[in-house]
């Protein structure tokens, strides 16, 4: 039986490790749309694993989509016999899947590791690696992170013997390139501004690093950031919120994932960092729509007592 580990666009830390963890374990190939992200390209180089960019599904018996559970996230490819691994919100491969395992968790990762522990596996020290480094990147170095997920870091640590500098080498090999810097200053000078006596909102337009971009802006000030481009006949928008909007209820997983809907497309993600992508090559209109179900999920609402500089 061949099997398949798809891992979605731009594959980051978590889908990568979840996917070679479970390759490792019981077999088969490791697959991505499109790409790898630069963080997850040093990953792949430091396990060792190699990776086939847009596999031809239709020669597998079983695709195993990792860390999605949106179609247009593997790029609206048509899937036969296929099952979801993934902790993010119901998306619309769900429903035709053979079975899903879902549940809120901070990365796929984490359901990964149990997945084995239940199997009774062992896995390598590069597959523990490869987890460690997803859980580390999908928290936010931790800021996001639940109670479970450092139990499950010190359970890697420890059955693997790995040291967590071994994680932090990986991310330290990650280049910071220029056409990412750019993006991010030209994210900042074409920032669109609303706010209220406790929040501020930006949004903004770039053609590449969505996701950097909006987290420069609430690095430098925003609580919420909605940073959207143009890619091909697709608009993507990636938010990023800082923790103090998450405390205070604001879950841009939920709010991306209704507008990707009505927009024709899909999202997801965690509360305080999503994305989505829809057809067309409209984002303003988007950003703005965006802006104001943001202020709204706000309204009324306070940061936590004693504030919260964090991101």
């Amino acid at each position: 039986m061949r099997v398949l580990y798809l891992c979605h666009k731009n594959a980051d830390p978590d889908a990568l490790g979840a996917a070679f963890a479970l390759q490792e374990a019981f077999g088969g190939d490791l697959g991505a749309v499109e790409g790898v992200s630069r963080t997850g390209a040093s990953l792949l180089e430091a396990i060792g694993a190699e990776i086939l960019i847009d596999p031809p599904v239709e020669e597998y018996d079983l695709v195993v989509v990792v860390d999605t559970a949106v179609g247009l996230q593997v790029g609206g490819i048509r899937l036969k016999d296929y099952a979801v691994i993934d902790h993010h919100r119901e998306g619309d491969l769900l429903e035709g899947a053979a079975f899903h395992l879902q549940r809120p968790a901070d990365s796929t990762a984490e359901i990964v590791w149990e997945i084995l522990a239940r199997s009774g596996i062992v896995p390598s020290r590069e597959a523990a690696l490869a987890l460690l480094v997803g859980i580390i990147t999908d928290t936010g170095r931790f800021k996001h992170a639940q109670a479970s997920s450092f139990r499950t870091v010190a359970e890697i640590l420890e059955r693997a013997e790995l040291d967590y500098s071994e994680a932090l080498e990986v991310l330290s090999r990650v280049p910071t390139d220029t056409s990412r810097r750019i993006a991010a200053l030209r994210a900042a000078s074409r920032a669109e501004i609303e706010w209220t006596e406790d929040w501020i909102v930006v949004s903004s337009e770039v053609g590449a690093f969505e996701g950097s971009s909006a987290m420069t802006l609430v690095e430098i000030g925003a609580d919420v950031a909605l940073v959207g481009g143009v890619h091909g006949d697709l608009c993507r928008i990636s938010g990023r919120a800082r923790r103090s909007a998450v405390l205070a209820g604001l879950d841009l997983s939920a709010i991306l994932g209704d507008l990707g809907e009505a927009s024709g497309g899909g999202g997801g993600g965690h509360r305080g960092a999503a994305a989505l992508e829809a057809p067309g090559g409209k984002p303003k209109e988007i950003l703005a729509e965006g802006r104001r179900r943001v202020l709204e999920a706000l309204e009324g609402r306070r940061p936590p007592r004693g504030g919260d500089p964090s991101p």
